[in-house]
């Protein structure tokens, strides 16, 4: 190739790479992307153009193919603090926060007063849940700068996740007094008031951002729960169609109507509306629990059985919470599933062996499979946690009384009756007692009255002889 012939293709290149970056400032990314690569096909291994590229996939939704990008812009211009940055921030949006950290501790050694290495660096080790880096990071941070509103943000998250809700929230209002245009720290913010009970405060919050940004899905959502938690409902019902209208693929948006609907005894709507979030996003977490509970209530027992056992087939993670294994098992006991319920509940109980509601559910799924060992076992580990649980002295009482147990079954009765007098369920144990009692009374005297007759009898006999 002569030198003209290359001063033309490097000509060329750049008109391309030009109307990329007005194409992208335009919002056109596809359209950027195409003129970006045709500009990398004559020189690949233009840092910038690299860099560019991997915004422009960003902005499109595609951060994978964007952080490869950005590691590719690093190793063409190791000195330039930018993609360093860029692709930390994009290894934290994939949940790649152990990539992100070397990344933006690199970019804060080239550029120490960019704020945003810091607040995404604190970001990155709160989501390993080293929250104590992520404070040594913002104490960094406040040496540096006199204002850091993201790194209060980021500092507030962390704080919010550990139930420090008084820190957080005084550290969001900080972020906010320092940059009031940051987006959506005064809906963060409202979470963090809501969860310390102050759900009106949260509204008023939610009201002044959605004032300012009317259009932010994820803003319209938070709103709309808190509604909800507030017994709201038309009012959180015209919060999530807003969101659908907005935004008609929005698979959290559409769970929300589902919930909504089953709280208002609509299962039917609520089935629909969990079916289009399994389309929109197959792997939405616990699809199928949710079609299971609308089903259940349709009366559909044979599909919410199928919902069940296929999310037990593909739930490979370990359950995160002993309420979500709870919820878990009693859908598996509604659907009569006892064995499969034994199952999930006995896995939770070894992982959350002090909560006392998961051994409730264990000891009733167990009863009903047929295990009664393991639910007297289960029984008297909830009496042991909760001293004065009637469920579960009423279910050893009447495990002891259909064993033949009877002085057993008297103690837990008569614990059961000195608690509670009135109770309908111990009394008429103990009057199930009772007649047990008196059969077996009767049952002695009729075989003590045999065994007279029969002395009797070979007494006569030897008379008669």
């Amino acid at each position: 190739m002569s030198l003209n012939e290359w001063q033309g293709e490097w000509h060329e290149a750049e008109e391309h790479a030009n109307r990329a970056h007005e194409l992208f400032e335009r919002g056109r990314y596809p359209e950027a992307e195409a003129e970006l690569r045709k500009a990398l096909a004559v020189d690949p291994d233009r840092g910038e153009w690299q860099f560019n590229l991997g915004l422009t996939l960003e902005a499109a939704g595609r951060d994978e193919e964007a952080f490869a990008c950005f590691r590719r812009a690093i190793d063409l211009e190791p000195g330039a603090p930018e993609p360093y940055l860029a692709g930390g921030a994009c290894a934290n949006r994939l949940g790649r926060h152990e990539d992100a950290v070397p990344l933006l501790e690199t970019a804060s050694r080239i550029d120490p007063e960019n704020e945003l290495a810091y607040a995404s660096r604190i970001e990155a080790f709160a989501a390993l849940d080293r929250h104590e880096e992520a404070e040594t990071v913002y104490f960094m941070a406040q040496q540096r700068f006199e204002e850091m509103p993201r790194c209060l943000a980021t500092m507030g998250e962390s704080l919010f996740a550990r139930g420090l809700h008084e820190r957080a929230a005084w550290c969001l209002r900080e972020a906010i007094r320092q940059d009031p245009t940051l987006p959506r720290v005064r809906a963060r913010l409202a979470a963090v008031v809501a969860a310390a009970g102050q759900p009106q405060k949260a509204v008023q919050l939610l009201l002044q951002e959605l004032r300012e940004d009317p259009g932010n899905v994820e803003t319209i959502l938070e709103f709309g729960a808190i509604l909800v938690e507030l017994n709201r409902l038309p009012e959180a019902a015209e919060k999530f169609a807003r969101a659908v209208e907005l935004e008609p693929a929005h698979p959290m948006a559409h769970w929300s109507l589902g919930d909504l609907a089953l709280r208002t005894g609509r299962p039917d709507h609520a089935a629909v509306e969990f079916e289009l979030v399994q389309r929109l996003d197959p792997e939405f977490p616990s699809i199928n629990l949710e079609l299971a509970e609308a089903q259940l209530r349709m009366g559909d027992l044979n599909a919410a059985r199928s919902r069940l056992r296929a999310h037990l087939a593909v739930e490979d993670d370990p359950i995160e919470t002993p309420a979500v294994s709870e919820r878990l098992g009693s859908l598996l006991v509604d659907a009569g599933l006892y064995a499969e319920a034994a199952m999930v509940l006995r896995d939770a109980v070894v992982r959350y062996a002090d909560a006392s509601p998961l051994w409730r559910r264990l000891a009733f799924a167990r009863f009903r499979s047929g295990d009664l060992n393991g639910g007297v076992a289960a029984s008297t580990r909830v009496v042991e946690l909760e001293p004065d649980c009637a469920d579960a002295m009423h279910n050893l009482a009447l495990a002891a009384l259909e064993a033949g147990h009877l002085a057993m079954a008297a103690e837990w009765i008569g614990r059961g009756m000195q608690r509670w007098p009135t109770d309908s369920g111990f009394r008429h144990l103990r009057t199930r007692l009772w007649l047990v009692r008196l059969r077996h009374g009767a049952a002695k005297v009729v075989a003590s009255m045999h065994r007279t007759l029969r002395r009797l009898r070979v007494a006569a006999l030897r008379l008669m002889r």
